[in-house]
């Protein structure tokens, strides 16, 4: 599966970016919202990881224009703010969830796992050669 990573902070995308290889999969590096839309629209991405406050395009900007074409992908935010206000943001742009920065890692790998697992079930699979 193809991950796009949407974070400024090099040491956070560098935890996000680990713990994506380690459950094997991709992942595509975007560092503000305008370069995040120019690469969802260019490459397969399953599964979004996005920083709510971004250099150019906020990730509610980025959230919005990727759930315009694509309603059923994942997609979680990240920040350190982690109010209930922020939250509702999040939801009303699109997003899934808020995770609060720091990151938990295991948190991080578990709503991964679910959603990559139930993303990929979801998806038809290609006929068996036969």
């Amino acid at each position: 599966m193809n991950v796009l990573v949407v974070e400024d902070n090099k040491a956070v995308s560098l935890i996000i970016c680990r713990i994506i290889e380690e459950l094997g999969h991709q992942y595509v590096l975007a560092a503000d919202g305008e370069a995040a839309l120019r690469l969802y629209h260019q490459r397969d991405i399953d599964l979004l990881i996005l920083d709510v406050e971004l250099p150019i395009l906020d990730g509610f900007t980025v959230a919005r224009d990727v759930r315009n074409g694509n309603p059923h992908i994942p997609i979680l935010f990240i920040s350190g703010n982690s109010s209930e206000a922020c939250f509702q943001q999040c939801l009303d742009a699109g997003g899934d969830t808020l995770m609060p920065k720091p990151l938990r890692p295991s948190e991080l790998r578990t709503w991964l796992n679910s959603r990559l697992v139930s993303h990929h079930d979801s998806v038809p699979a290609s006929p068996a050669a036969g």
